[in-house]
């Protein structure tokens, strides 16, 4: 006869996956969506680099030192706006906007882009642009993103500090 994790003779008590007899598993919601056993585990941005758009939150923007914009959206993209702080653009082009026939072009610290066909940058992550920048940018904010009938999508530039998102999927 097995006694359970309670001490209890032939009980079915089994500890979760945070090491609880009983307990309910994961429940604390991280502010990336993942869920983790305690809010000390969810990733401060102090972990490794963040090396595509993949690694970013949904709806997340994020600017590297080269100058690729990673994106992540659950969404398709018909339309992209933003300002880079801290730099001027020089140029813009490349990436998934470019791919998938957007006219890209910048003015002093303002990037957009959209297509005269009706193009999208498909749901997914990935880079969708690269920028030729003048300066050490720090971010990017005044963020208009739109779907392919017009509506807002509520995009946000990814302030993690560098840090991988974690979803606790591979501990």
């Amino acid at each position: 006869v097995n006694i359970d994790c309670n001490g209890d003779c032939a009980g079915n008590a089994e500890l979760d996956e945070c090491g609880v007899c009983d307990g309910s598993g994961a429940d604390v919601m991280c502010d990336d969506g993942s869920m983790v056993c305690d809010a000390s585990d969810c990733e401060t941005g102090g972990g490794g680099d963040i090396s595509s758009g993949c690694d970013l939150p949904d709806f997340n923007l994020y600017l590297t030192d080269s100058g690729e914009v990673f994106y992540n959206s659950s969404a398709d993209i018909a339309g992209i706006q933003f300002n880079v702080d801290g730099a001027n653009v020089v140029s813009v082009g490349g990436g998934d906007a470019e791919a998938a026939g957007f006219t890209l072009s910048s003015g002093a610290n303002t990037v957009l882009g959209f297509s005269f066909t009706g193009a999208v940058v498909p749901a997914g992550c990935g880079t969708l642009v690269v920028l030729d920048l003048n300066g050490s940018a720090t971010g990017l904010s005044g963020i208009v993103m739109s779907d392919s009938v017009g509506g807002a999508l509520s995009f946000e530039y990814y302030e993690g500090g560098g840090g991988n998102v974690d979803t606790c999927e591979d501990e």
